[in-house]
C-alpha cells in the first residue's frame, strides 16, 4: 500500500518515445487503466485499436480522447475493433478480423479483465472471469503472433506483449492444479458458497497468477524459437477506482475506494511503461517474462506456485486442450 502514497517518477508526456507508424491494440480500452492507455499510445503516435463489445461505449471513448486532444480527431489514430471476451468464438473472430486490416502489430496489450464477480459459466462452458481474464486473451495472442513474429522481424522494431496482472496473485486459492477445464472452472467455494465476496475474489486473484504463469511461458516458448518478443506481466499498482472495482464491492468499500484509490490514468502508467519504454529495450533480458511493479520495477515474485515453470506449462497445454475443444480447428 506504500505506492498508494508515493510520487510518480514516470510521466507519459516526458517519457514516451514517438510511435509513429506502429500498431497497437488495447483490450478493454473503451474505460479505466485501458482509456487512458490507449490515449497515450495515440499521442505519442501509435494507431491503436481499442478492443472492446460495445460499440457505443467505443465510439464515446474515442470521442472523448479526440475531444480531450483535439490533434487526434480525424486523424485515424483511434479505431474500435469489436471483441467479445466472454466468447472464445467471438475473441478468435476479431483476432481474424484485426489480420485482414493491419499488415503489423507491434504492442499487444492483454488489459481487459472481469473483477470479483458471480460465479457464471459462459456459453461454452467456462468460468466466465476464467474465461475474460485468461482463456480469451489466450485466443487473442495466439492468432496474433504469427503477424507479431512477422513484425519483430522487421527492421527497427520492438515487439512487447503486455499482460495487466495483479500483486493479487498472492491471495488466490488453494486450488492450482490446472490439470482440466474442471480444475479452472473450480468455485473455490464449498457448495452453495460460490458468491460469497472471499470466493469471489480468491476466484479473481487466481486468474492474475494464471496472467503471470501464461508470461512467464510464453516468454519461454518465444526465445526457444529465437523471436525478439518481449512478453511482460504487469501489476498496474492500486488499489485503482475503475468502474469495475468500484461496481464490484459494497457499497462502502466502493465509496471509500474512490476516495483513496489511484486514478485511472495513474493505473495506466505501469503498462504504458511496459509497453513503450526504452529501458525495456536496453535491458530486456531483465524484462522479458518479468512481472513488473509500478513503475516498471522489476520484482520477484513471493508465492511459489507462480514461479514453477511446470505449473505454467500445465496451464498452457490445459489451456490449449480447452481451446481445442471449444474452437477444433477453426
Amino acid at each position: 500500500m506504500g505506492f498508494l502514497f508515493s510520487k510518480p517518477s514516470y510521466n507519459p508526456d516526458r517519457d514516451i518515445p514517438d510511435l509513429t507508424g506502429k500498431v497497437a491494440i488495447v483490450t478493454g480500452a473503451n474505460t479505466g487503466i485501458g482509456y487512458h492507455t490507449a490515449e497515450h499510445l495515440a499521442l505519442h503516435g501509435a494507431k491503436v485499436y481499442l478492443a472492446c463489445r460495445t460499440e457505443s461505449k467505443a465510439l464515446d471513448a474515442i470521442t472523448g480522447i479526440e475531444r480531450a486532444h483535439p490533434a487526434l480527431k480525424d486523424s485515424g489514430r483511434l479505431v474500435w475493433l469489436p471483441l467479445d471476451l466472454a466468447s472464445l468464438r467471438r475473441t478468435k473472430e476479431a483476432a481474424e478480423e484485426f489480420l485482414t486490416l493491419e499488415k503489423r502489430l507491434d504492442i499487444l496489450l492483454n488489459n481487459a479483465g472481469r473483477i470479483a464477480q458471480t460465479y457464471v459459466l459462459t456459453e461454452e462452458g467456462i468460468e466466465q472471469c476464467v474465461a475474460v481474464n485468461h482463456v480469451s486473451h489466450f485466443v487473442l495472442t495466439d492468432t496474433l503472433l504469427p503477424l507479431l513474429k512477422q513484425t519483430a522481424h522487421l527492421p527497427g522494431t520492438d515487439v512487447r506483449i503486455i499482460n495487466l496482472a495483479s500483486n493479487a496473485y498472492r491471495m488466490g486459492g488453494s486450488q492450482t492444479r490446472f490439470e482440466s477445464l474442471a480444475d479452472l472452472n473450480d468455485s473455490q467455494a464449498a457448495p452453495g458458497k460460490e458468491n460469497g465476496m472471499i470466493r469471489r475474489f480468491a476466484r479473481y486473484c487466481t486468474t492474475k497468477l494464471m496472467n503471470i504463469l501464461t508470461t512467464a511461458e510464453l516468454q519461454r516458448q518465444l526465445d526457444a524459437d529465437g523471436e525478439p518478443i518481449t512478453a511482460i506481466a504487469v501489476h498496474p499498482g492500486g488499489p485503482i477506482a475503475t468502474d469495475n472495482a468500484t461496481n464490484a464491492l459494497p457499497w462502502p468499500l466502493s465509496f471509500l475506494l474512490r476516495r483513496v484509490g489511484l486514478t485511472p490514468l495513474q493505473g495506466s502508467l505501469t503498462s504504458l511503461f511496459a509497453a513503450t519504454s526504452p529501458r525495456v529495450a536496453a535491458e530486456r533480458s531483465a524484462y522479458k517474462g518479468a512481472y513488473i511493479e509500478p513503475y516498471g520495477v522489476v520484482t520477484p515474485l513471493t508465492r511459489k506456485e507462480a514461479k514453477d515453470p511446470v505449473l505454467a506449462r500445465t496451464l498452457w497445454r490445459t489451456t490449449e486442450a480447452v481451446v481445442e475443444a471449444v474452437l477444433g480447428h477453426e
